[in-house]
């Protein structure tokens, strides 16, 4: 896969795994964020790797100095664009340079080859620890992957670019970032970079884009715009099973079983389990299972949601089960928002497919870097506090209970805000 990352899955799920990079040894947790010259860091390890990688022509500015550029940039909120990034000059002496300037990292990220960065990324997939379903999802086995698009703005002129008309009249170019995300360890599995279609390599559609990077054994959570007979038929070939929202008006259906619903089912809201046989033109053979759930949006109003899926065990899955496999799906909004928010990832620093690719694969490995460091889902306290490792301000130990202290605030609240709502609906 030229332009898209594909990591395989963790090892609780699958036999197969990614073979470890072998270029650098696994370091203590303690100093992988160590980003100074010396080389005793993960981080440091890797970039003198980079650096001996080969350059084309006479270009002096190597891989590894653009990757630890990107990184140091990706923990520090102010250094979010070429020019801030040019401003933090050697960043306090921890870049082999004194400065990048705008044209060397805009020309930089167009030549230098971001699937150079992907060894690193298996190496640190390799540690992300096996997290073990909720009970509530005791019998779903495998994996729980929530597949979705994001996108993001980049200048109208770019010709690979997805370009639509504002309501002000004005062009405006989008790209999409594919992403497959573990919904257990907030981790990226697979992430690619699509325009407009234009190429074999670039399909246009959500599906299309899906079903060319699948993973194999996994259980897909997917939303509505994810409909489409190639892709079912794609998923059943590498042995995934699938949950997905569907629309009231499709697809069209003949209902083979009405499943007897329990009490916790009727308390889940769950209306209707049927198992049913899809029809019409290129719908896949088979039982697949519709769960139909009544329940409220975030506006307090009624909502009907359709669930289409391959889990047909109605003996060990019960429907209840259905519907919690796709609040899942919620947390990959939750990341593009985190993404997008505190990492101002929407804010492209190139305007090249392999430069917005090499960008991505920089948040990935800061995102990798922040579970397998403090061992916790990434959130806005975890990146400040490892920023501060970053830049040698903190101690590990610092860090890690700067982590600790706000997750139990976190936690204190959450529960602060449970008692209330469950006073609300007593009242």
């Amino acid at each position: 896969m030229r332009d898209g990352l594909c990591v395989g899955i963790l090892p609780r799920v699958a036999k197969t795994l990614i073979k470890t990079s072998e270029h650098v040894a696994v370091q203590p947790k303690a100093i992988w964020l160590d980003c100074s010259k010396r080389r005793g860091g993960f981080v440091q390890k890797q970039v003198a790797w980079l650096d001996t990688l080969p350059v084309h022509g006479n270009r002096q500015l190597k891989t590894g100095q653009l990757f630890k550029a990107l990184l140091l940039s990706f923990f520090d909120p102010l250094a979010r664009s070429l020019r801030t990034i040019e401003d933090n000059g050697s960043f306090k002496g921890r870049l082999d340079l004194n400065r990048l300037a705008r044209s060397t990292t805009a020309d930089a990220l167009a030549a230098l080859d971001a699937s150079q960065l992907k060894p690193i990324i298996d190496e640190l997939l390799e540690q992300v620890p096996a997290v073990k379903q909720s009970d509530d999802l005791a019998c779903i086995t495998k994996c729980i992957i929530a597949a979705d698009g994001t996108y993001m703005t980049t200048l109208s002129d770019v010709a690979w670019a997805l370009v639509h008309t504002r309501r002000n009249g004005r062009k405006q170019g989008q790209v999409r970032a594919n992403v497959q995300m573990d919904t257990a360890t907030w981790t990226p599995r697979v992430v690619s970079i699509s325009g407009d279609g234009s190429t074999q390599d670039d399909e246009s559609s959500e599906p299309a884009a899906l079903a060319r990077e699948l993973l194999s054994d996994v259980l897909y959570v997917l939303d509505r715009n994810f409909l489409d007979f190639g892709l079912l038929h794609a998923l059943s070939e590498k042995n995934n099973d699938f949950v997905l929202r569907v629309k009231a008006n499709a697809p069209s259906f003949v209902v083979l079983q009405d499943q007897k619903l329990s009490d916790q089912d009727r308390a889940a809201g769950v209306s209707s389990d049927q198992l049913v046989q899809l029809s019409g033109m290129g719908a896949p053979a088979g039982t697949l299972r519709l769960v139909t759930i009544q329940t409220v949006n975030r506006k307090n109003e009624p909502e009907t949601i359709r669930l289409l899926s391959s889990l047909i065990d109605t003996q060990n899955i019960t429907a209840t089960v259905i519907g919690l496999i796709y609040r899942k799906r919620w947390q990959i909004e939750l990341f593009f928002k985190w993404l997008k928010t505190f990492v101002n990832m929407d804010h492209l620093l190139s305007t090249s497919r392999n430069g917005i690719t090499f960008q991505f694969y920089v948040a990935v490995i800061g995102v990798l870097l922040m579970y397998v460091q403090s061992g916790k889902q990434v959130s806005i306290y975890a990146l400040a506090a490892l920023a501060r490792l970053a830049r040698g301000q903190d101690t590990f130990d610092q860090a890690m209970a700067t982590i600790a202290r706000r997750e139990k605030e976190r936690e204190r609240n959450r529960l602060r805000q449970a008692k209330k709502r469950a006073a609300a609906s007593q009242a």
